[in-house]
């Protein structure tokens, strides 16, 4: 059954295509990772899938929500991780998660903020100002929000950056159970052996257009 659907989707900055009618679909547990070099779009699809864009052309569809009549419904049942973690430098980590938890209006007790800050390997940093973290720790607290949204769809944006060998067999554990319950993910990455350890179809993004494979994008 597919619950995730993309069909003829293009977009464009001013003059420049970025995007050129691509299609998409995905089941329930499946991932999805793009490929190709900077500037082919693959941001940009991100961004759309995440709503923030309008669509300029082409249809998206969700768990049966159109995008184009049910945006905020959409977003309601996914979680964008990009470059920036949208964290506040003077909160906690239970702070930013509880901020996090109520913009979503998701009821989360103490103990639940707890036990997930420490699920992501921050507990004995738990009361100290995020400001003080590394890249790596801000990675870690940024898709701790997966774990208290439970979303149908996460949008990652080169999850692995920043993470250490250790970050990284983490973080593919974590995805790996967010698959298996269930959960779609779409993601960006440049690094495909950090990759390799989720099962996934590559898609490889060139001159605005989707292909399964490396070497149709270079025909």
């Amino acid at each position: 059954m597919v619950h995730l659907a993309v069909t003829g989707l293009s977009h464009r900055f001013g003059r420049q295509q970025v995007l050129r009618g691509l299609d998409l679909t995905m089941a329930a547990g499946e991932c999805v990772v793009l490929f190709g070099d900077n500037g082919s779009g693959k941001s940009t699809l991100l961004t759309l899938l995440s709503t923030r864009f309008a669509m300029q052309k082409g249809r998206y569809l969700l768990n049966g929500l159109d995008s184009a009549d049910s945006g905020a419904e959409i977003r309601e049942r996914l979680v964008f991780v990009s470059h920036n973690s949208h964290l506040y430098g003077h909160l906690t980590p239970v702070e930013n998660l509880l901020f996090f938890a109520d913009l979503r209006r998701l009821q989360c007790s103490d103990e639940l903020l707890r036990e997930t800050v420490s699920a992501v390997g921050l507990g004995k940093f738990a009361d100290r100002p995020t400001r003080w973290f590394s890249a790596g720790m801000k990675k870690r607290l940024t898709l701790a929000r997966v774990l208290l949204a439970k979303p149908a769809l996460l949008l990652l944006d080169e999850p692995y950056s920043a993470l250490d060998s250790q970050g990284v067999e983490w973080l593919n554990s974590m995805l790996n159970d967010f698959l298996a319950g269930g959960g779609m993910i779409v993601m960006a990455s440049h690094d495909p052996q950090r990759v390799a350890a989720l099962k996934h179809r590559p898609k490889f993004l060139q001159k605005g257009s989707l292909f399964d494979s490396k070497e149709s994008a270079n025909c």
